[in-house]
């Protein structure tokens, strides 16, 4: 048994839906396909979420009836689909959005991840259900899934820890590949909790759900299909030369993920680990081509690699009293950043003061708010942080260029060096 992955931009078009067709058309073994939302779709849904909060009614109907317009585009382009099928996945694209405006019109809950929960995995919804219609109408009998009923987790809406007993056994009812049926479509990022709320497992958390799959229904192989040739050193829509990193260990490609590479979903290897189950990122366009192997196995080539995080913010904590910064302190600051869900890309420490370099986001000046209360903070925001994996020091230079260095760490295969951006503020 094999798991596909198939992301937003593989799916963004009806040619990228055909050409998912014919690949799960060549695989002769019982397969589970994993989906994406179409395009970008999750971020016209996340900004559905802001506009709700906001109480912007007209700009939340706006946002919804763009994305409605969209999928419908995207059946009519689907002309291997018969008419009735196409007008029934109309009315299955209706009902959805107006399942999403009725929650927001009669919500009396406004949690904003919980209401992420909620309206944002719309998008995993639509794109399933077209890809199932799809491919069981012109390529071979499919049977869709709701991965709501089967990934159990808690409630953190957004970055929700996933129940792998509980998944477990529900899995190996939902997937018996009984009555003909040797292929499931279902949705990544999505699950929900005890409550039957919808929970999401973090952004891009697609490769993860798929990697949850793969891992407790022991498949032979992951496959993600990418709209790259593979795991390339660099990303492609920032540097103009990228080279192929035909194979990786788990502990490489988990450690790239963690720096920011294009690679996965940070979460992903894991579960393959647990059953030493084979990863394959491959090219969705070009099927032919390698792709990346990932496993137990293999090792990274001495191939520079490099990493960017964009958007990072450095927060500087000290003591009021100058006292010493001593584990106490740390691990009250670590328990502040955990609440706000703050992502923690580097850590930097002296006597009398702790700096945590970390994604700036929509919680960040509130937990920058409750620091203040028993230490003097200060920050320097809208910067890049920069991972080199088998540097040089011509390296070093080329990409930091003449910007001010703020922290750089550095050990015998990588280094670290985090800058201010061009546009940075003081």
């Amino acid at each position: 048994m094999l798991v596909y992955k198939f992301g937003g931009a593989s799916i963004n078009s009806p040619e990228g839906v055909c050409n998912l067709g014919k690949i799960v058309s060549k695989c002769n073994d019982n397969l589970i396909v994993v989906v994406s939302a179409m395009g970008k779709t999750t971020n016209m849904l996340e900004a559905v979420n802001a506009a709700c909060f906001e109480r912007n009614t007209d700009e939340t109907l706006r946002i919804l009836s763009g994305i409605e317009d969209y999928h419908y585009n995207m059946i009519e382009g689907l002309t291997e689909m018969s008419n009735p099928v196409r007008e029934k996945l109309k009315s299955t694209i209706a009902s959805s959005v107006n399942i999403v405006i009725n929650f927001i019109e009669n919500n009396k809950n406004y949690d904003f991840d919980y209401c992420y929960g909620q309206i944002v995995s719309l998008g995993e919804l639509l794109s399933s259900a077209i890809v199932n219609e799809y491919v069981n109408s012109t390529v071979k009998i499919s049977e869709l899934v709701d991965a709501r009923s089967f990934i159990t987790t808690d409630s953190l809406f957004r970055e929700a820890n996933v129940y792998f007993d509980k998944t477990e056994k529900k899995l190996a009812d939902i997937f018996s590949f009984r009555n003909n049926v040797n292929c499931y479509i279902t949705q990544g990022f999505i699950g929900s909790n005890p409550n039957g709320d919808t929970t999401t497992l973090g952004r891009e958390g697609s490769d993860y759900s798929a990697a949850i799959i793969a891992s407790l229904t022991e498949a032979n192989s992951l496959t993600i299909w990418k709209d790259v040739p593979g795991v390339l050193n660099a990303d492609p829509k920032l540097f103009s030369e990228t080279k192929l990193l035909p194979e990786l260990s788990y502990k490489d490609a988990a450690e790239l993920s963690y720096y920011g590479a294009q690679v996965m979903h940070q979460k992903t290897i894991k579960p393959l680990v647990n059953k030493n189950i084979p990863l394959y990122v491959k090219s969705f366009a070009c099927i032919e081509l390698p792709g990346t192997s990932i496993s137990s196995k293999k090792r990274l080539q001495d191939i520079p690699v490099i990493a960017i995080k964009k958007n990072q913010i450095l927060i500087s904590i000290l003591p009021k009293d100058f006292s010493f910064a001593l584990e106490d302190v740390l691990i009250e600051n670590l328990l502040i950043l955990q609440r706000y869900r703050l992502k923690i890309h580097l850590i930097q420490s002296t006597p009398l003061c702790i700096s945590f370099c970390v994604d700036d986001g929509r919680n960040t000046r509130l937990a920058i708010d409750e620091l203040r209360i028993d230490g003097l903070v200060q920050y320097n925001d809208n910067l890049e942080l920069i991972t080199i994996r088998n540097y040089t020091e011509n390296l070093i230079a080329q990409y930091s260029g003449n910007r001010e260095k703020l922290i750089m760490q550095r050990d015998r295969s990588t280094v670290r060096i985090l800058l201010k951006d061009f546009c940075g503020t003081p």
